[in-house]
């Protein structure tokens, strides 16, 4: 039952952080890590926070692993299904020439970054929530988002440049 209920967003949340390819994978870690250690939590009421918790962890670990193995992560984090059953209403060509810029960008945020970005920008949540989630201090997720979203923009201003030196040669 708990599976059930907190599946897709444990899911939305590893795909945030290392990408779609891996998101089942670190979602399947997570509540394995989490039945193992369902002893240990206190207060019933606090499982939400506290799986969101063990799912960031793992999904911090697969990164710095993958970084080893050199498997990039994936910004898709809609599980290909915007691929497979087309909106006719919808024009693709922003968010695959998006999707082109900022990947790559993607690949240059560090773990702490990508999580507070994908608790902030994917979840929703508020820099506050997305602090308490991480079980640091308001600044340091404040920090953490600007220096990620500063990172985002230095390499979307830098594509822009070599796209517009592309087009001018």
């Amino acid at each position: 039952m708990l599976v059930e209920r907190h599946a897709a967003e444990m899911y939305r949340l590893a795909a945030a952080i290392v990408g779609q390819v891996d998101a089942r994978d670190v979602t399947q870690e997570t509540f394995v890590a989490a039945w193992q250690q369902l002893p240990r939590l206190r207060d019933a009421d606090a499982f939400a926070p506290w799986l969101r918790r063990i799912c960031i962890n793992r999904s911090r670990n697969w990164l710095r692993a993958s970084t080893r193995r050199g498997r990039p992560a994936s910004l898709d984090m809609n599980d290909g299904l915007s691929e497979r059953i087309p909106d006719p209403r919808r024009d693709f060509r922003g968010a695959v020439e998006a999707r082109l810029v900022l990947e790559p960008a993607f690949e240059l945020l560090s773990a702490d970054q990508r999580a507070v970005l994908a608790l902030h920008y994917s979840m929703g949540f508020s820099i506050s929530e997305s602090a308490d989630a991480l079980g640091i201090r308001i600044g340091t997720a404040k920090s953490r988002l600007n220096a990620g979203l500063n990172v985002l923009r230095g390499s979307v201003v830098s594509s822009e440049r070599e796209a517009q030196t592309e087009a001018t040669s």
